[in-house]
């Protein structure tokens, strides 16, 4: 299935030793390297030769109010970008973007996870993760039918029972982008333009590599690891692996390929094509014989993209198409996997032009662009579980748990479940029975369809430009599920009314002469659909008067799915005493509003459960169902749209000594009317509110540099950092979280989660620094990086995996006066805890071994967290394994 290739366990540390010492001797090789030759005395003075630097980051966009934008590319994104290639990876270290939760206290990893090759989940300036708009050239890839669900089911690698409710692996993009096909990456955590919308968190923008008509051009790539190139540490809190469990073992790999080809002086196409794979395996029960079990993931990326130049403007033709899948094998089953799937494309035709006509030079109005795309989105989240009935089979019972006699113990004689299934071993004797699971998981699948036409206008006007446009979408939602069946429940011949063998109804699969089951549970299917019709139009100016810059906006938005209309101002200020140095206020609003989440989610049916029994004869009956059919409520209606008020203020400055930017800002974010989940809903009827609030703050500040250096080998040197604090408070994590589900018990009183999160806050990292070190050498044959992640220590508050039920007892551990709310309610019980210094750092390097006219051959290493810290995190003794130190090995061949 993939290469089986894998290094001994010492090539890890063995490669982060290499590493750091060619890194070392090549950085003061410089110095030992310089030419002391005086020059002669009638030496020729040649003309300056202008050597352009590479902007590797840049702090701002377009506009003196972008300072809330961070452009990325070139070398930087290669340092940033773990071994995969994950495209979100490059984002981690960002101020005001969170991806760790360094107190985690079930940190351990099995080998589902080491294969799950889905790009990383974040956070933007205290957005929840389904609230960023990430677009993949200039076109929108957000799952708006909701990436979480209500049903709390995992697809561990040993998980017993997967939630029949829930569809597993939804994920809030629809595409997933490799990082080695991208062109640049803007990232804007506040301060956005009015042209963007439909975010609380923020925006990030993928742009691809575009079709170059100069010359046919390619290059093909392959790199891996393994857990032979990963260092785990045994994360328990003390240390120890009470249950000897091993890590789990995986492969994992990527391989990439780029053509692009002129077809004509004016037109030129490229195509691009990404795999990714893992696998992992594990051992089955002891009652299926020990059988193996093989499960891999594999992400494969396409892309198609025309660019043809003509008299009329320039027309691009393009699609990109994500198809993933990763498998679950069952530890607890016989032949039961589910095959994940998400599958998502994005396609558009882009029309731009420069409008000539539109001159008026009173108004100073010129230099007029369009951009106008056409565009067709369709993704899914399909669940594969083959058939559409489980079935368990019983293979050892006895009457009571106090009947210790074997010889009256029930023990399976059917060949047809002896030839795969066996008697637990002694201590596995448990329980009145032993069950064997076979059978399918059933069929569910959650997508969506966008057809949609979007414009932007530009140009120059009065002193300074204009931009205005809009973007109209349909959007179509649906979930569904087949019909799945549970036989769950068995009678074998131990149960009354004693007989010698059963009378089964004919082709009944769940019954044999020695058993039948006697309790189903169905799971009606469904197919639930909504649709939503969605008009984005901003308008903005951005003018310049001496030292005063201002850019106002309005981004309005409206959806018929609540009938909601909104204005979102956008406002900002630079004032520039000089050329070098500005100081930066904006106030501005942002709304989110595309989510059919409960929507689609309800009426979804419960499972209803079926009975039978047999007569003194032994004849089985016939099923007869218990109670009615009973459906999940989500009820959503007449909701406003949640939104963000943000207040921005900051810093940008060129400094004078080595003409660098540095950048301080401070954000301060109050979400309003956020969607919360009503406090008296129950576990079946779920109602959304408007009543979730949520705050952000934090100050930062970022500097950058890139350095040309004239020496014999070391020629360019960027340096970026940033230093982050930042504080977050939010009623919920999730539109399915219930402020009220969730009791803490904190300091002696007891809190609901919502009330607990906004008086604690979340004081997960409150400061954070990261620095990145790019560096090329020997007219760019060999490319050294670093980028670190440092956490300064804190006090926070972290689980105890400890519970205690308050009652109105002066002894009990946890004591409430009568009348209090949460008293005879199951507590998490949670304490102080000083959180120490972390500090993470990534190395990587390329080396071009060989180089021709025809094209060249590049050697590249990557080193994750070569200090093996895993920071504050902690796992539990089941799942004991953290991943510390990864290396990554891998080349690129580039014609």
């Amino acid at each position: 299935m993939y290469p089986n290739f894998k290094p001994s366990r010492h090539v890890a540390k063995a490669s982060v030793c290499l590493l750091v010492t060619v890194g070392g001797i090549v950085s003061i090789s410089p110095v030992m390297a310089q030419d002391t030759t005086l020059a002669p005395a009638n030496a020729t003075v040649l003309d300056n030769i202008i050597v352009k630097l590479p902007n590797w980051l840049r702090l701002g966009g377009k506009g003196k109010s972008d300072i809330g934008t961070t452009i990325l590319e070139g070398e930087l994104i290669t340092n940033k970008t773990s071994g995969l290639g994950d495209a979100n990876s490059i984002l981690r270290n960002l101020p005001n973007v969170q991806y760790q939760n360094d107190s985690d206290n079930d940190a351990g990893v099995d080998g589902q996870d080491m294969i799950n090759l889905r790009p990383q989940e974040m956070s933007i300036s205290g957005g929840k993760v389904y609230e960023n708009n990430f677009i993949l050239n200039g076109i929108g890839i957000n799952n708006v039918t909701g990436s979480q669900d209500p049903f709390g089911g995992t697809l561990g690698s040993y998980e017993n029972t997967p939630n029949i409710n829930e569809v597993f692996g939804l994920h809030s993009q629809t595409v997933f982008v490799p990082a080695e096909f991208l062109d640049n990456v803007s990232v804007m955590d506040s301060n956005v333009s009015a042209r963007y919308g439909q975010f609380q968190g923020g925006v990030v923008e993928y742009t691809l590599a575009k079709p170059k008509t100069d010359k046919v051009t390619g290059s093909v790539s392959y790199g891996f690891e393994s857990d032979s190139t990963t260092s785990y540490v045994l994360g328990t809190e003390d240390g120890l692996n009470p249950q000897n469990n091993p890590p789990p073992e995986f492969y994992r790999y990527k391989t990439s390929a780029t053509v692009n080809v002129p077809v004509t002086d004016n037109w030129a196409v490229v195509g691009q094509y990404s795999r990714s794979g893992a696998d992992t395996n594990k051992v089955k029960d002891y009652r299926y014989y020990g059988l193996e079990a093989e499960e891999f993931s594999e992400n494969n990326f396409y892309r198609l993209s025309s660019r043809h130049d003509t008299d009329l403007g320039v027309f691009t033709l393009e699609g990109s198409y994500t198809d993933y899948e990763q498998e679950w094998d069952g530890y607890f089953y016989r032949d039961t996997q589910i095959m994940s799937q998400s599958k998502g494309l994005t396609s558009q035709l882009q029309w731009e032009n420069d409008l000539d006509a539109i001159v008026f030079e009173p108004l100073g109005l010129k230099d007029v662009k369009i951009d106008a795309r056409a565009y067709f989105n369709k993704s899914r989240t399909v669940n594969d579980g083959g058939a559409n009935e489980t079935l368990y089979r019983t293979v050892w019972a006895r009457s009571a748990v106090s009947n210790t006699n074997p010889a009256t113990w029930f023990y399976s004689t059917d060949p047809s479940i002896l030839s795969w299934c066996q008697v637990p071993l002694a201590s596995g004797l448990t329980g009145t029975s032993q069950l064997c699971r076979e059978g399918g998981y059933g069929n569910k699948a959650q997508g969506q369809e966008e057809k949609g036409f979007k414009a932007d206008i530009e140009g120059d006007f009065l002193a300074g430009t204009f931009s205005t446009g809009f973007d109209y979408r349909k959007t179509d939602a649906y979930r569904q599920a087949d019909e799945y069946t549970l036989y769950s429940s068995n009678y074998t011949l131990l149960n009354t009314p004693l007989v010698a063998s059963f009378t089964c109804p004919t082709g009944d699969a769940s019954c044999s002469y020695e058993q039948y089951t006697r309790v189903k549970t169905v799971t009606p299917g469904y197919h639930n659909k909504a649709s939503i019709n969605s008009l984005d139009a901003y308008a903005e100016v951005d003018q310049t008067w001496d030292w005063l810059n201002v850019r106002a906006g309005v981004h309005a938005s409206y959806e018929d799915f609540f009938g909601n209309l909104n204005f979102a101002p956008r406002l900002t200020a630079t004032i520039s005493p000089t050329e070098d140095f500005s100081v930066i206020g904006g106030f501005n609003r942002y709304y989110n509003a595309d989510a059919v989440y409960y929507a689609i989610r309800n009426n979804q049916p419960f499972a209803r459960a079926y009975n039978r029994s047999h007569t003194s004869s032994g004849v089985v009956t016939n099923w007869v169902g218990a109670g009615t059919q009973r459906y999940y409520s989500f009820l959503g209606d007449d909701l406003v749209t949640p939104y963000v008020d943000e207040f921005t203020a900051g810093i940008d400055w060129n400094d004078p000594w080595f003409d660098g930017e540095l950048r301080i800002r401070y954000l301060n974010r109050h979400g309003k009317d956020q969607y919360l989940k009503s406090v008296d809903s129950t576990s079946s009827v779920m109602t959304l509110t408007n009543e979730g609030k949520s705050a952000f703050q934090s100050a930062t500040i970022e500097y950058g540099k890139t350095w040309g250096l004239q020496n014999a080998n070391l020629e360019t040197v960027g340096l970026f950092g940033s230093l982050t604090w930042s504080k977050r408070k939010s009623t919920s994590n999730g539109y399915f979280d219930d402020p009220s589900d969730t009791r803490i018990w904190y300091n002696e009183q007891s809190y609901g989660l919502g009330d607990f999160e906004m008086v604690q806050g979340n004081m997960d990292i409150p400061i954070k620094g990261s620095l990145d070190l790019v560096t090329s050498w020997f007219d760019d044959k060999f490319k050294f990086g670093v980028t670190s992640n440092v956490i300064l220590p804190y006090d926070g508050v972290r689980k105890t995996d400890t519970t205690c039920t308050p009652s109105v007892s002066l002894t009990a551990a946890c004591h409430l006066p009568a009348g209090s709310e949460g008293l005879g309610m199951v507590h998490e019980i949670r304490e102080d805890y000083r959180f120490r210094t972390a500090v993470t750092v990534d190395l990587n390097a390329k080396y071009r071994a060989f180089e021709s006219k025809y094209g060249s051959l590049d050697l590249e290493m990557r080193v994750q967290n070569a200090f093996n810290d895993v920071g504050n995190r902690n796992a539990k003794p089941a799942q004991p394994w953290v991943p510390g130190r990864m290396v990554w090995l891998g080349a690129k061949a580039t014609f």
